[in-house]
Order: C-alpha cells, then sequence, then structure tokens
C-alpha cells in the first residue's frame, strides 16, 4: 500500500514538472516583435523587403543578444492589439494613453517632437486653434499628443506620409500637416528660409519605447533586451539610427 501511494505521489510530482516546464519559455524560444507600419518607422515593400528604423532598431537588438528574435509588421491598430492579447511579446511605440494598461515600458528609445507645418510663407500660429475650420493633414493611427487628438475645430485628413501630406499641402488641398521630426523628408527647413514648408509651431514631445505585453512571459528577454538597448544608447548607436530628421527627400510627383 505504502508503495502504491508513494508511486502514485511521484507520478503527479513527474507530470507537474513537466507542465512547468512546458508552460516556461526559455531563452533558446524566439520572441516576438509586431513594428507598427508606419513610415519611416516600419514597411514593407513591394518587393517585400522590410524596411525602416524600427526594423533596424530590432536587428541592432538581435546582434547584441542571444535570444531569437521574429518580427512581423502590421497595422498600428494591429501591433497595439496583438500586444494586448499576447500574441506580441513587444511592440516599440510611443507613450500614449491606454498603452499602460495593457503592457509595460522595457527600454528607452527616443523622443521627438511633434511639429505642425505649413508652407513656407506662412505665419507661425501659438495653438492649433489658429487653423479652425481648415483641413490638417496627419497619419492615421498615430499618436500627436493630447493636444491634437482634443482639438475638434480642425478638421483632420488622413494621409498616405508626410511626403503625401506634403503634396496635397503644395497644391493647397491642405492647410497644414502634423508630423514627428523624424518622419520629415528632407528639403524641410525649421526656420522657413526658402523651403517649401516650415513650422507653424511645436506640440509635444513624444517618447518611444520598447513596450512588452503584460500577457507575455518572456521577462528574461525584456531584461536583455533593456540592457542591448542601454549599450545602443552609450555607444552612440540609438543617437546614429534617430538622427536621420529631414534627410529623405520629398517625396516625387
Amino acid at each position: 500500500m505504502l508503495r502504491t501511494l508513494l508511486y502514485g505521489a511521484f507520478v503527479v510530482l513527474a507530470s507537474l514538472g513537466s507542465v512547468a516546464l512546458q508552460a516556461t519559455p526559455t531563452s533558446s524560444e524566439p520572441v516576438t516583435f509586431s513594428l507598427p507600419a508606419i513610415e519611416p518607422w516600419a514597411e514593407r515593400t513591394p518587393e517585400g523587403e522590410r524596411r525602416g528604423l524600427l526594423v533596424d532598431l530590432v536587428e541592432a537588438i538581435r546582434s547584441r543578444t542571444d535570444i531569437p528574435i521574429r518580427y512581423q509588421i502590421r497595422p498600428h491598430s494591429r501591433a497595439i492589439l496583438e500586444m494586448e492579447e499576447g500574441h506580441a511579446d513587444f511592440v516599440p511605440t510611443f507613450v500614449a494613453p491606454g498603452i499602460p494598461e495593457i503592457a509595460e515600458p522595457v527600454a528607452d528609445l527616443v523622443e521627438v517632437q511633434v511639429l505642425v507645418l505649413g508652407r513656407a510663407d506662412d505665419e507661425p500660429i501659438e495653438s492649433l486653434d489658429g487653423l479652425e475650420g481648415e483641413n490638417v493633414g496627419y497619419l492615421s493611427g498615430t499618436w500627436y499628443g493630447q493636444a491634437f487628438a482634443a482639438n475638434e475645430a480642425i478638421r483632420k485628413v488622413p494621409v498616405n506620409n508626410v511626403a503625401h501630406g506634403l503634396r496635397l499641402l503644395k497644391r493647397g488641398r491642405l492647410r497644414a500637416v502634423v508630423a514627428s521630426e523624424v518622419a520629415i523628408p528632407a528639403g524641410f527647413d525649421p526656420e522657413g528660409s526658402g523651403a517649401p514648408v516650415r513650422t507653424l509651431m511645436r506640440l509635444e514631445t513624444l517618447e518611444g519605447k520598447i513596450f512588452m505585453s503584460r500577457s507575455s512571459p518572456r521577462e528574461d528577454a525584456a531584461e536583455a533586451i533593456a540592457g542591448a538597448v542601454e549599450r545602443m544608447h552609450e555607444d552612440g548607436t540609438m543617437a546614429s539610427l534617430f538622427s536621420n530628421r529631414y534627410e529623405a527627400d520629398i517625396a516625387r510627383e
């Protein structure tokens, strides 16, 4: 009888141990990133190539850790949903309402300013109310701060990308374009000295971070990723990665 009870206890413990091992991820298992599909952060070319600042970021993290990483480029709302549901372990994005409820910050990436761009001969404005009733281009799904989100005086017009918005601005179909400084094409002159656009006002400063899903069990990877990002800040890699502001060409017709 005693032998039977001991054997039964051994089987139960072995089964529990097996389940625990299966439920606990190991460092050899890939972690998943979902990258928001917003130019210039991440995009897939017609040829299927993945490119963008966040693609370069993930590749840099991959080279600095021994953690296998898989990543996909998703529409912004889907990337956030995948993080909320735990299908994506990590998502690089800006601090925005709702994010802290579904994810926790792992690493600081970059701070960028949100600018309101107008034509070169336009006068600066003190607030978005100075554009009351006007068409203002923006990238749908992008967080530009509370002032833009709450403003109901302007007409918010989605554009494909900032270059598209600038073309519409030059044609007079938009009165202004809202964009982060990283997304602004080359040729932009912040002083308005002869460039086709100028800064009408500076809205807010956004904080870009890597967030980990609260449903993800990959704390081991989070620590390694945070360490890799810290080293990238220390050796100048991060500053170089996000230094190409105002560098891309204004999109061709």
